[in-house]
């Protein structure tokens, strides 16, 4: 279970990542800095469960220890350079004394206490567990149950034939009683490990996928941009997505009608009623492509009414060709930032009325220019 949580853990973390590159969206940013420690603490104990520094939690419904108990003498203790906690693991040469079939030799890894260190030393007899019957495996049991520590201290005293735990080389290296039936289980442990890798890769990389299932369409988007050689063309003003971002500014605002609308790098701005009627005027915000209420606009038109336009009055399809008339009418052959916005004129036509004005803002190293066309006609006004 801990490693199948810190698959999933991991698996936002990747999503998270790769949507924080793609898109900058801080909720990605979120996800990850917050799955990835919940990943890295839940693969930390699933290892030490593994080489058995932790058990399972003991309590009501805690699944009892199995396998028979049987005498162990270390012939041989080692340090493997592995320390958890501060813990070291050690391996052991033991010898096995079992009750119902023939003592063997094995080798056996475990993180001791270094308290514990003295009683696994060669020479000592110890108490262990023999989990599967079938294999040599075994388990420490440095605090036995009372009649087991009794054998235990008893075997210590024992010498020549008494011995109930034969010499080293008295005792062969493990066979199984049942070879075929061992040897399948041996066969079969290989392709279970990788099938529980595969299944926890897989269910990180699923995870991964869910979490981004809302940035496929920026990441396509910018893929596409850097394929064909024009990044920029993935962001808000460079990009061919205007009509798309007024439609969700309308879905936001409820109404068709605007004050302002502004197109920057990666965000666009709005300014437009409250509420559908309304001469009270609010901001709002197109970023990482959902829309956002900003509450009121801090700069409120002296008169809203005739501030206002409609955004069927506005081609928004044309407004990478103004772009690009407005490059060519000011020099600025290659702008180092673009905005476009639209919005009424604050000076009134020969009719008294207020023209819609669509600005297009280049900027550069040595110089800026704004280039004002009518938004209605296209005409270029300056």
């Amino acid at each position: 279970m801990l490693a199948l949580i810190s698959a999933v853990a991991f698996g936002v973390t990747l999503g998270g990542a790769i949507g924080a590159i793609a898109t900058g969206d801080p909720r990605y940013i979120i996800a990850w800095s917050l799955a990835l420690p919940i990943a890295i603490v839940a693969a930390v104990f699933a290892f030490l469960r593994s080489v058995g520094a932790v058990g399972r939690a003991a309590g009501t419904g805690a699944a009892p220890p199995t396998g028979e108990l049987a005498l162990a003498r270390v012939e041989r203790i080692g340090r493997t350079g592995l320390t958890v906690s501060g813990q070291p693991q050690v391996e052991l040469l033991l010898t096995v004394a079992p009750r119902f079939r023939a003592a063997y030799t094995t080798t056996h890894r475990q993180v001791v206490d270094v308290v514990a260190i003295p009683r696994v030393q060669p020479g000592e007899v110890v108490v262990v567990r023999r989990p599967d019957d079938a294999a040599p495996e075994v388990v420490l049991e440095l605090d036995p149950p009372a009649d087991w520590a009794r054998l235990r201290d008893a075997e210590q005293l024992r010498t020549g034939a008494e011995r109930t735990i034969p010499l080293a080389e008295q005792a062969p290296r493990w066979e199984p009683v049942e070879p075929s039936a061992a040897s399948a289980g041996r066969r079969a442990t290989a392709p279970r490990r990788t099938a529980r890798r595969v299944l926890l890769a897989g269910t990180a990389v699923a995870t991964a996928a869910v979490v981004l299932i809302p940035a496929y369409d920026a990441i396509g988007r910018t893929a596409r941009a850097i394929a064909s050689g024009d990044p920029a063309s993935a962001g808000v003003v460079l990009g061919d997505r205007h009509r798309e971002i007024v439609d969700a500014l309308v879905a936001e605002t409820g109404g068709t009608r605007f004050v302002s609308i502004g197109f920057y790098g990666e965000y666009a701005l709005a300014s437009a009623p409250s509420e559908p009627g309304a001469l009270t005027i609010d901001s709002y915000e197109y970023r990482y492509d959902r829309t956002s209420h900003g509450g009121p606009d801090p700069i409120q038109p002296d008169d809203p009414e005739a501030a206002l336009f409609d955004v069927g009055d506005v081609d928004w399809d044309r407004i990478p060709a103004f772009i690009d008339v407005a490059e060519e009418h000011s020099g600025i052959a290659e702008p180092t930032g673009v905005i476009v916005t639209v919005s009424r004129s604050p000076v009134a036509d020969a009719t008294g009325a207020l023209p819609l004005r669509m600005l297009v803002m280049l900027g550069s190293a040595y110089e800026d220019a704004v280039v004002p066309f009518d938004a209605t006609t296209g005409e270029l006004l300056g």
